[in-house]
């Protein structure tokens, strides 16, 4: 809003239109030029800061207006309100003033600790756990952009106190911590951020405000230490930020009697603390801010008027938030009148002040309206998450808990204490794995204490995470810690289980905490803090935090397990990664353009680059708008059709040939003896994955189900509307089959005619062929060895076949209204008519997942077959399944790939490498990988509702659509 624009009009003598423009003047020569025609008013008015709080209304600025015209104000304080609002008060106020306003704001976190649509950094505390101090000199930086972009030219902060007070009622979070070094380096990089954007720092509260239990906006408090101590501990700080370059310091109500024994004498009010220690000993020659006049440490003792009058001649510069603006005029007036305040002095201070405004460009202030791209902008945020994930401190991983690995052997419960159930942590923490959640209001009681450890026992788990929330800074409480909460801990170390906690809170509160196998404090209720947790226990992100503080004995300053580097996907913005948030924004309009074209009722889509999820959103419903829920990339899992021919049946013949329990070359006949002296006998795994092995590509072998062509009755043998003692398998809410009915199909695929060429010809039966392969070489089912052997060590606890059986049908989208055999909403069974008779799991389709889980397994190939540090088949495996292996045809062995040839249609963006693999699926799926530009692809819909012959997704080629965005 107001920008150092070099050669701009000056905004100098009278704001009218008749004020001179001219060229911008040299520092000297502009505050001569101003000293010259100011008068003592206006000098006088110079020294005062008032606070705006345009909350309070009209009447409120029109006090403010008057203030301005009468004193001539030469300073705001802008309080609560939102950055339009702010924005359109400062225009005003800098035209109605001759010389420029200097606009101060305490923005210790940010903007958003006084503007409602401001953007908060995580709290000092937080940051003083981070170990790479270069991000506290971006968020100076870009707090320094946003608040120039609103205005302010000043920023209250860094607060460089060092809290070595665990109850101190007034600093603690807002302290870099107790070890003087961290608190200096991350002072003085947070001021030099600012600073180098054109935003006065002022270092608070000198001489330290650390080690006090009193707030001084209640009483005066007394800090009796001894002056060597205050020497080399609390004014470490504030001495190496005055050698940085610091350009303000503000000076806090302290009754320190090693600095001054005058009784009741605050340090504001104390020369031998001002203008002695800070001016002249320490040889500061910035701005000097009094903290806030109207703080009980000095109305108890002081009268309204006479504090002004004493902290200016104590040596400060600014009066900030002063009382009686008249009175104090007026006795200032009288102390240059008896020489008691020396107009010499007065000059000396209002120079100061009108050279620091020349520096921070309000000689050449120009006046705009409206934001810029600086105010909440992704540069923001990026680096918001990236300073909470910094400071995830892990203090204690008994047995190297976390991250948590072999998720195949764990049974994970998750107990939250406190908070809201619709949190980040929780919402993450499902991501990366299946558990079962336990909700715990604050003040829970013993017997509902009891009753949830009885059923953490009962039911087996044996990994117990816990999130505690709902803390407070108040040591006397405990930090909002609990008894009943305490007494949980302990019983959850008697259960056989491994334990993790999550704080977020206070490190303080860890004091009180009985041990848990690891220990990890986030700090903070955010959602950014949140996910980092999530992503910490999993190993989402690396660890480097270290505690800030000490919270006991067990836990002194400085504690933190660093674990480096990470074993599972993370979340990133975009632009983390090299990609674009606009260029991804417009997935949103094309989604929902096709959704509102009824190309599908809803979908869900994933964009992972690198090792991290950029993007992730649900569209639309289930169903429609009037019918069904909205959709939930999480918790609804969507009928991947034939994606389960790559991601169940080509992952497990993989895995399988790598072991050298299958051979790629071998006639199937060897793994399907039923097959010996048929035409498919000969036929390779290889052929089979090709689809050339001159195979059908699908048959509708429903139509046996009926008595004869018209198939409008069911044969009674085969099927059945009610269950019976024959009718057994349950393929729809309302229709059974019989064993043999399977039986009877599986006879007429092994009778089916091969015809004899090598010309490609995409078929269902080859992928069919090719699960009952992988189930006669392993011993085990389909089913059971894809959950084995890759869905749960990877945590896809949302990927399964049969939902409906497994009672998660409400969670599926439905993918057809089937009016012609199984007369019913298919949702939860299969779509595919032939997978369903198969009994809801063949290897050509049949199941069902959600973006996260199929996110685990992508990843898990295009890195290099690893995911969670787990090992599920080489690189050179991928690398030979996924090349293109004929000339005449794009696919490779049981993965789809892109198009070669123009004339044909292309199943991927054309902005995709050569090396890209995947696979769709009839319901309007879609999965990718992408190694040469480290993408993955996830594009999941229920296009076929509510019937199959809906193919606008396909006659767009809307995934593809969609795909392109990415690049």
């Amino acid at each position: 809003m107001f920008a150092r624009l070099p050669g701009q009009p000056t905004m100098l003598p009278p704001a009218d239109s008749t004020a001179p423009v001219f060229e911008r003047l040299t520092a000297e020569a502009w505050v001569d030029s101003l000293m010259r025609s100011m008068s003592t008013e206006e000098k006088i008015g110079q020294l005062f800061m008032v606070a705006v709080f345009p909350e309070q209304g009209p009447s409120h600025i029109l006090d403010i207006s008057k203030l301005l015209a009468d004193y001539h104000i030469g300073g705001l304080v802008m309080m609560q309100a939102d950055a339009a609002t702010q924005q359109r008060l400062l225009y005003r106020f800098q035209g109605m003033s001759r010389v420029p306003l200097l606009v101060a704001q305490d923005a210790e976190w940010g903007p958003g600790m006084r503007l409602k649509d401001g953007i908060s950094f995580p709290q000092a505390m937080t940051l003083g756990a981070i170990q790479n101090d270069s991000l506290l000199f971006q968020m100076g930086q870009i707090i320094g952009r946003q608040l120039r972009n609103v205005g302010v030219q000043v920023n209250f902060a860094p607060v460089l106190d060092i809290n070595i007070r665990a109850e101190n009622p007034v600093i603690n979070f807002r302290s870099f911590g107790e070890n003087k070094y961290n608190v200096a380096r991350k002072g003085i990089l947070f001021s030099q951020g600012l600073q180098s954007e054109g935003v006065l720092a002022v270092g608070k509260h000198f001489p330290g405000h650390g080690d006090t239990h009193t707030d001084s906006h209640e009483a005066l408090p007394l800090l009796s230490m001894p002056k060597a101590r205050l020497d080399t501990l609390e004014l470490y700080p504030f001495a190496k930020a005055v050698e940085a370059g610091m350009g303000g310091v503000m000076v806090g109500h302290l009754y320190i009697p090693a600095l001054d024994p005058t009784p009741f004498t605050p340090s504001s009010l104390s020369p031998r603390v001002v203008q002695e220690l800070l001016r002249e000993n320490m040889g500061f020659d910035g701005l000097i801010f009094t903290d806030a006049l109207n703080m009980r440490a000095l109305t108890d003792h002081h009268a309204p008027g006479e504090l002004d009058l004493q902290a200016l001649l104590a040596g400060n510069d600014i009066l900030v938030f002063p009382q009686n603006i008249s009175q104090a005029f007026s006795l200032i007036k009288g102390a240059l009148r008896n020489g008691s305040f020396p107009l010499k002095e007065l000059n000396q201070k209002v120079r100061r002040i009108l050279l620091a405004k020349y520096r921070l460009g309000l000689d050449t202030l120009a006046l705009e309206s409206g934001m810029d791209e600086y105010f909440l902008n992704t540069e923001a945020r990026i680096l918001r998450k990236k300073l909470y994930e910094a400071a995830m401190t892990l203090v204690r991983n008994q047995k190297d808990m976390v991250p948590l690995q072999h998720l195949s052997y764990r049974k994970i419960a998750y107990v939250q204490v406190g908070g809201s159930s619709l949190n980040s942590f929780d919402a993450n923490l499902r991501k990366y794995a299946g558990m079962e959640t336990f909700y715990l209001r604050k003040a829970f009681t013993a017997g509902e204490r009891e009753r949830l450890l009885e059923r953490l026992k009962s039911g087996g788990y044996n990994t117990i995470i816990t999130g505690i929330f709902d803390l407070n800074q108040q040591r006397a409480a405990r930090y909002g810690l609990r008894t009943e909460t305490i007494r949980l801990c302990e019983g959850l170390q008697q259960l056989r289980a491994e334990t993790a906690v999550c704080v977020f809170g206070s490190p303080y509160v860890l004091e009180y905490l009985p041990m848990q196998q690891a220990m990890l404090v986030a700090y903070e209720e955010e959602p950014e803090a949140e996910q980092a947790a999530a992503a910490a226990l999993f190993g989402g992100i690396p660890l480097s935090g270290r505690l800030p503080v000490s919270a006991s004995s067990r836990f002194p300053e400085g504690r933190g397990i660093s674990i480096a580097g990470k074993i599972r996907f993370g979340f990133a913005y975009p632009e983390e990664e090299g990609l674009d948030s606009q260029t991804l924004a417009k997935i949103d309009s094309i989604a929902q353009h096709y959704i509102d074209r009824k190309a599908m009722p809803g979908c869900a889509i994933l964009v992972l680059k690198g090792n991290n999820i950029v993007y992730d959103k649900g569209f639309g419903y289930t169903q429609s708008a009037k019918e069904g829920e909205k959709v939930d990339p999480y918790l609804h899992t969507y009928d991947l059709a034939s994606v389960t021919k790559a991601l169940v049946t080509t992952i497990s013949v993989m895995q399988l040939v790598e072991r050298g329990w299958l051979k790629l070359d071998v006639p199937i006949e060897t793994y399907l003896p039923e097959l010996r002296h048929t035409d498919k006998g000969k036929l390779t795994i290889r052929r089979l994955l090709q689809h050339n092995a001159g195979l059908p590509g699908w048959v509708p072998f429903y139509t046996r189900a009926f008595k004869d062509e018209s198939l409008s009755e069911l044969r009674p043998d085969f099927c059945s509307y009610e269950p019976t003692d024959s009718h057994t398998v349950k393929i729809a809410p309302h229709l059974y089959i019989t064993p043999a009915f399977q039986d009877t199909i599986w006879k007429q695929i092994t009778e089916l005619e091969v015809r004899r060429t090598r010309r490609v010809r995409y078929s269902d039966i080859g992928m069919i062929l090719l699960g009952r392969i992988v189930e006669t070489a392993s011993g085990i089912d389909l089913e059971t060895y894809t959950q084995n052997l890759f869905y749960r060590p990877m945590g896809m606890n949302q990927t399964l076949f049969n939902p409906a059986a497994k009672g998660r049908a409400a969670y599926c989208p439905p993918t057809q209204i089937d009016n012609y055999w199984r007369h019913s909403v298919v949702r939860g069974f299969v779509h595919d008519e032939t997978a369903a008779i198969l009994g809801g799991k063949a290897g050509h389709a049949g199941l069902f997942s959600n973006i996260y889980d199929l996110a685990k397994v992508l990843l898990m190939l295009k890195n290099g077959g690893i995911y969670g540090n787990e090992e599920f088949m080489s690189d050179s495996i991928i690398q030979v399944f996924t090349h293109r292996q004929l000339r005449s045809n794009r696919k490779g062995l049981g993965w789809d790939k892109p198009e070669v040839y123009e004339n044909r249609s292309n199943p991927v963006s054309k902005y995709a490498s050569a090396e890209t693999f995947g696979h769709t699926g009839f319901t309007g799926t879609s999965v990718w990988v992408d190694p040469t530009f480290d993408i993955v692809y996830v594009f999941l819909s229920n296009r076929t509702y509510p019937y199959a012959n809906n193919r606008l997704l396909q006659r767009e080629n809307v995934r593809v659509l969609i795909m392109d965005q990415i690049y």
